[in-house]
């Protein structure tokens, strides 16, 4: 946009269809969101490098609940499991026995599977959003107004107002794929599934 400051104008007209079409996607992705109180079930997720060699795969099952509630269970190949209940934050390792505990962040940036249970409102304030649609397909990029983060963009694609998958790009090029399958939404979920209780002989790690 520096290019064109001669063009006071055509800059003034870009900025104003620019910020219609952000206020339109922010709109459309909360009509979608606001749909969407609960969700469950299976995803594989693919990481791959800056290059788009794939670094690792991964599979198991979820459970989100808005506004900041969430279930990742990874199953395979190691299993890893993450819990939040909107005040502290789980990270457990069965294999190592360990579970690292800290307070529950309204920072967006840090966590991607809070993004899909937080408020609208504060993705809207927090990213700039895009939306492009093909058939019963829309797909949704978010990039962070604020770009320290640890990812550089989310993007969230909806079949048919079902959320189907979502991809993150982190700050050095890595690409994190989540496709979700099997999915259920606005079901009733056991609160117990977001509160995690260490069995015994886990060490536990206060962040």
């Amino acid at each position: 946009m520096r290019i064109f400051q001669s063009c006071v104008a055509l800059l003034l007209a870009c900025c104003s269809l620019i910020a219609m079409a952000d206020d339109q996607a922010a709109t459309q992705l909360r009509k979608h969101l606001d749909a969407m109180n609960s969700l469950q079930g299976q995803f594989t997720q693919t990481v791959r490098d800056a290059q788009g060699e794939i670094q690792e795969q991964s599979h198991g099952d979820f459970m989100l609940m808005r506004p900041g509630k969430f279930y990742w269970n990874t199953a395979e190949p190691m299993p890893q499991l993450l819990v939040s209940n909107n005040k502290n934050i789980w990270l457990y390792d069965p294999d190592l026995e360990t579970v690292n505990v800290r307070e529950f962040s309204n920072d967006l940036r840090e966590t991607p599977a809070l993004l899909l249970s937080e408020d609208v409102e504060k993705l809207r304030k927090n990213f700039t959003i895009t939306r492009k649609a093909e058939g019963t397909t829309e797909q949704f990029t978010l990039t962070p107004k604020v770009t320290e983060g640890l990812f550089q963009q989310l993007v969230l694609v909806f079949g048919a107002g079902q959320l189907s998958e979502f991809v993150i790009q982190d700050s050095l090029g890595q690409m994190t794929r989540c496709e979700l399958s099997n999915v259920k939404r606005n079901q009733t979920l056991p609160e117990e599934k977001f509160y995690f209780i260490p069995p015994a002989g886990t060490e536990i790690i206060k962040n």
